[in-house]
């Protein structure tokens, strides 16, 4: 279950899955029909928030503006995404390559499907209910009117606005796939550092500490190319959920309707989902240090003390993590200041409309 076959023919579930996780291993007219595609449902979402502006309120209208924006940015982003597959291809390998482990065990496997499990329900709950929504209006203006061709109209625009939102997932899928391939290589690195800690002082050998240093510093680098990969889509991502949940949660607060309530819920699945898994990613990174430093209270010989330090010092020194454009963290404490500041605006929408 969830596993892909990659191009050496072995069978993993560690490798990112998706739609455009796919898109980037296309090659030829496929890769180019793949990424055109995108684009225009991307344009056409534009397209389509800026036809609404005349009829909308100025809370709709700001949330418009942001939605635009947002779009703009993914935009932009898909169009520099064909040009740096191969980076992204050759990131997700070098772990394995570079330290000759599996990133497949049963650990790994467990908090995968786990995961993707969690991602999988919250794009069909949120499929379905759009769905409904986008089917049970052209069907009640039709009782009123009639008007078979409008309700046809209503029906292909209802189509169109389902494979936007599906877009939308299929981004955010991205975003989770992308963590999950960090937390595999952090696994590895922890269970590396639990063997050398359950090892026999006795039988410690320097070449031993050197070698799980070495694989420290390579998930390192690799989580620190993939938060720069993923920069504007996490800018993205955070920018506009602010954006877009102050004028849900202003709806909810103001006009309160089960839609807005349901859509307001499932905002916050998704935030937390996502979230999390760039937070584990920190978490896992700094969870190293209690074994070492385990292991320096073991230690006999000078030189093996001497690395067992050298690697304490390489983790104390180190703020590994995805990041929101390599000024903070993305932390609990980064979460928190976000949602502080989204409910202060939404509490000051009165006075500011």
């Amino acid at each position: 279950m969830y596993r892909i076959t990659t191009f050496d023919g072995r069978s993993s579930c560690s490798k990112p899955i998706g739609l455009l996780t796919s898109m980037l291993r296309l090659e030829g007219n496929k890769s180019t029909f793949a990424h055109a595609f995108s684009i225009c449902v991307v344009i056409y979402i534009i397209y389509s928030d800026i036809s609404r502006l005349r009829t909308s309120t100025k809370l709709e209208m700001c949330f418009i503006f942001s939605n635009s924006l947002s779009l703009v940015a993914m935009l932009l982003w898909f169009l520099r995404l064909r040009s740096k597959k191969v980076e992204y291809i050759e990131l997700i390998d070098t772990f394995e390559n570079q330290t000759r482990f599996n990133l497949d065990n049963s650990q790994v496997y467990q908090h995968f499907t786990s995961i993707r499990k969690c991602f999988s329900f919250m794009v069909i709950i949120i499929l379905l209910l759009y769905t409904f929504a986008n089917i049970y209006t052209p069907i009640m203006i039709f009782r009123k009117s009639n008007d078979y061709v409008q309700l046809g109209q209503s029906l292909l625009l209802g189509l169109l606005s389902s494979i936007c939102i599906l877009c939308f997932q299929i981004y955010n899928q991205f975003l989770v796939e992308s963590c999950l391939h960090i937390h595999a290589c952090w696994f590895i690195v922890n269970e590396q550092i639990r063997l050398l800690n359950s090892t026999d002082s006795r039988l410690l050998s320097i070449n031993q500490v050197r070698e799980v240093r070495s694989m420290y510093s390579i998930a390192a680098v690799i989580t620190e190319k993939m938060d720069s990969f993923l920069r504007i889509p996490i800018f993205n991502f955070f920018s506009f959920f602010i954006l877009s949940s102050i004028s849900v949660i202003a709806q909810v607060c103001y006009e309160p309707t089960l839609f807005g309530c349901v859509s307001l819920l499932w905002r916050l699945l998704k935030l937390t989902l996502i979230t999390y898994n760039m937070i584990y990613a920190h978490y896992l990174s700094h969870k190293c240090f209690d074994d070492v430093y385990s292991l320096s209270h073991k230690t006999r010989s000078i030189t093996s003390n001497n690395e067992v330090q050298l690697f304490l010092d390489r983790i104390s020194q180190s703020d590994i993590g995805f990041s929101f454009l390599k000024i903070s963290l993305i932390t609990p404490t980064f979460v928190t200041s976000w949602t502080s500041t989204t409910l202060t605006i939404v509490l000051s929408l009165p006075s500011l409309l």
